[in-house]
Formats: structure tokens, C-alpha cells, sequence
């Protein structure tokens, strides 16, 4: 069986209006967000197929081999005209104890164009100030490969495009926000931080690569049960069960991997 996703959108200040344009959608502040696969209440993804239409929850026990509360997986488009704020999110302990979330977020980027982040700090401890200044800096370009673990301190930058996959959980705590007079969560975010984390960083992924209990392969052609996100102006997302899968030029190919 292979389903095709209907993405539901999320306007954001930093958002790009390219994105209104090129999906024919309306909205007050600009999109910001794609979202192309999620099982979170109010932005569920509608899943179509020959037989109707679906939800990401339906098909939990194919991909976990068990049953749990929520699809485990996010994935969105992003595409930014000015810098997000620079944040962090817990992990799996963390998100539990502060925010009574089954679990936090660890996340990667793949870019579709070229980017720049800020991602971990210049020196291995908390700085007093949790801020642009006391971040490393670093260029994308097409095809590169962000891992970001929970509790990396981060910040994406203008004018980026990236396919971003991760844990399903929406829980961000905002350090620093460029001025705009959004809520920050300082004391929230100092019990998530580990300052001694640094990004993984893949120049031009060409290999599978395994963040917590997902894996993300380079493909053009896949058989068996995993999540096709094929790479373009506009990205295109399939649920792919126990089925064969292929295309001219290569998609990711997302294995979810928590069947212990």
C-alpha cells in the first residue's frame, strides 16, 4: 500500500512567503512550516490511497511493531526569510518530567538548498547569556545533513529550505528571539540544555544515517515499510506499506526503529 500525504500548513514571523505562493495559501503571517506527515491534534495529516482517506495514526503497529499513544515521527518543509529563535528541546526524560510528554525531540535536517545555523556552544559549559554570541556558526549547502540530539541549543538561518524529521513532539523553549516579543522559557530550557553536544554535520549525505530510533537512506528505489519524502520545489511524502517504492532521482527513505 502506498499513501500519499496532504500537507496542513503553520504560519510563522521568520516565514517565507514563497510558501503561500507555491501551495495557494492564505494567511495572516507567512508559512513557515509544511508539515507533510504528523499525527499531532489540530495538524494531523490527511493519508490518501485508492481505498479513501487515512491518518498517520492508523498505521502505528506497522511501523512500531507495537502499539503506542502517537505516530512517532514529525516531518515538515521549512523555508525561512529571517533567523528562528534560538532554542532548545528535551529529551525523552526531561519532556516527561517538566511537560508530562511521552517523549522530546531529537531532530535532522536535510537541505534543499543552501543554509546556515547556529548550533552548540563555543565552549563546553552553560553560558550566562544563552544567546546568538555564544553559539558556533556554520554554511549548508544542497544535500547536506544536520543531526541535532535533544538538548543541542540551536538556531536555523535566513533563507533556508531543509526537509526536517523528527520525534513528534512540538515542545521548543525559546532562549532568544531577535526582538520579536515572543515568550522565552530561560528555566525551562537551562534543565534541557547539555551544553557539551555539537551537531553531526554530513556534507552531502550518500549513506543511511541513524538518529535514536529512526534512520534516514538516501534511495531510489526501497521495498518494505518506511516513509518516501521525495525532494523538490514542492517536497511530496508517501507511506509506504509493505510495498515497493521508486523514482528517477533519489528521495529519503525514514525507517522508524523501535521494535525491541
Amino acid at each position: 500500500m502506498i499513501l500519499r500525504s496532504e500537507p496542513v500548513f503553520s504560519p510563522r514571523p521568520w516565514g517565507n512567503w514563497k510558501l503561500n505562493e507555491l501551495y495557494g495559501v492564505e494567511s495572516d503571517e507567512p508559512i513557515g512550516e509544511v508539515w507533510l506527515l504528523s499525527d499531532i491534534d489540530s495538524m494531523k495529516t490527511p493519508l490518501k490511497s485508492g481505498d479513501g482517506l487515512h491518518y498517520p495514526g492508523e498505521f502505528i503497529e506497522e511501523f512500531c511493531g507495537r502499539k503506542i499513544n502517537r505516530f512517532p515521527l514529525l516531518i515538515k518543509f521549512i523555508s525561512t526569510r529571517d533567523w528562528l529563535s534560538v532554542q532548545v528541546h528535551p529529551d525523552d526524560d526531561t519532556a516527561r518530567k517538566l511537560e508530562g510528554e511521552p517523549w522530546g525531540k531529537t531532530e535532522c535536517w536535510y537541505f534543499t538548498s543552501r543554509g546556515k545555523i547556529a548550533a552548540g556552544f563555543k565552549e563546553k559549559t552553560l553560558p550566562e547569556q544563552i544567546g546568538p554570541d555564544s553559539l558556533s556558526y556554520f554554511e549548508l549547502d544542497t544535500g547536506d545533513f544536520v543531526g541535532l540530539p535533544a538538548g543541542l541549543v540551536h538556531a536555523l538561518g535566513p533563507d533556508s529550505n531543509l526537509i526536517e524529521i523528527q520525534q513528534a513532539s512540538d515542545i521548543t523553549y525559546r532562549t532568544y528571539d531577535w526582538g520579536r516579543g515572543r515568550e522565552l522559557h530561560i528555566e525551562k530550557a537551562k534543565k534541557a540544555i547539555r551544553p557539551e553536544l555539537r551537531p553531526k554535520i554530513i556534507r552531502g549525505l550518500k549513506e543511511r544515517v541513524k538518529l535514536g530510533f529512526f534512520s534516514v537512506t538516501p534511495a531510489m528505489e526501497v521495498t518494505g515499510t518506511g516513509i518516501a519524502v521525495v525532494i523538490g520545489e514542492k517536497p511530496e511524502l508517501f507511506v509506504v506499506i509493505k510495498d515497493r517504492f521508486s523514482r528517477e532521482h533519489p528521495f529519503l527513505w525514514i525507517i522508524v526503529e523501535m521494535r525491541d
